[in-house]
């Protein structure tokens, strides 16, 4: 016979509480921060450098053409920062880390790597530059090698001036940092990934509307400084509106940033709206060469602009459904 009063409220089971996101999973932020001072550094002392030149037609060259390289750095940390965005997160869910450790002093370390290295390579690629420059440019096919050349450098100074140096730093932490418990293993934020697909997506497409601008300007010898700036303002809408579509077609938290599925699923939304570009651009210059008449081309343009934009929204939705689809059905 037992004591238990029958009237009793009975005692509710204890469950644990569901894994809420950790502030750990904004450390890939704060690198890009790191790789951002130290990228801005690297170009400020290359155009002081530049502007000390005794040659005061050189100075002015610089100055002349300070918004291009301006712009050129500003697109190119779009790329870089993707990258840092996801070997951070790649290598924190490969190997079960919650938090880099020491913080501060991979941050320092990075940043002082990514200075050394920068420097090293934009060196090389300086001596060795000049003189495929003279041997391009006597070529009939000039567009074509620079456009290659341009290709070439940005790969090998994203891989081993942005990438290589960070690997180095978050190997040497592995053994020091914070791992993450098998069992509840901290989810991510729906945003995160939206800003990791709209990061790829505009690096991507800035770099390749810059390498069709600077082909263009060596096939024609034409073209000015300003012409980097309406390449990279032509990529800031399409990030908005990248990520603002992937944030809604997403939950609040995800198991897992994925990285690999959101390089893959920028890839993909790049080719898709590639293609309709080039549809809706042959329609249009259909219709410009049936018109005969050029004051019109600006109403041409207009519409066709409009509708890709608009085109880019359902098929950010729609690639963000099939490559997550695992984390909707949840």
């Amino acid at each position: 016979m037992t004591n238990e009063n029958p009237f009793s409220t009975p005692a509710a089971q204890l469950l644990p509480s569901p894994a809420q996101p950790s502030a750990a999973t904004h450390q890939p932020y704060l690198f890009i921060a790191a790789l951002a001072v130290a990228s801005a550094l690297v170009f400020i002392v290359n155009i002081g450098w530049q502007l000390m030149s005794e040659l005061a037609s050189h100075r002015e060259r610089v100055l002349d053409y300070l918004p291009m390289m301006t712009a050129n750095w500003a697109g190119g940390m779009l790329l870089y920062s993707a990258a840092v965005l996801l070997l951070v997160h790649q290598q924190r869910e490969r190997y079960g880390i919650a938090r880099f450790e020491p913080q501060a002093i991979l941050l320092a370390a990075y940043a002082g790597l990514y200075l050394l290295v920068s420097l090293g390579v934009g060196t090389a690629i300086a001596y060795f530059s000049l003189p495929f420059y003279e041997w391009a440019m006597e070529q009939e096919g000039r567009s074509f090698w620079m456009v290659l050349h341009s290709l070439t450098v940005s790969l090998l100074s994203l891989a081993l001036g942005c990438i290589l140096p960070l690997w180095c730093v978050l190997r040497a932490a592995r053994q020091r940092s914070e791992l993450a418990s098998p069992a509840r293993a901290a989810p991510v934020e729906g945003w995160q990934v939206a800003v990791g697909i709209a990061l790829c997506f505009s690096g991507l497409l800035h770099k390749t509307l810059a390498m069709v601008a600077k082909g263009a300007m060596y096939l024609y010898l034409s073209g000015d400084a300003w012409q980097s700036i309406g390449v990279l303002g032509s990529c800031l809408l399409p990030f908005v509106i990248v990520m603002a579509a992937v944030q809604t077609r997403l939950p609040s938290q995800v198991s897992r940033f994925a990285a690999g599925r959101v390089l893959a699923c920028a890839l993909v939304l790049l080719a898709l709206w590639g293609v309709a570009i080039i549809l809706v651009s042959l329609v249009v210059a259909f219709a410009a060469y049936s018109s005969l008449n050029s004051n019109s081309l600006p109403l041409y343009l207009l519409p066709p602009a409009i509708l890709l934009l608009a085109l880019l929204w359902p098929l950010a939705r729609w690639c963000t459904g099939w490559f997550f689809a695992d984390q909707l059905a949840r």
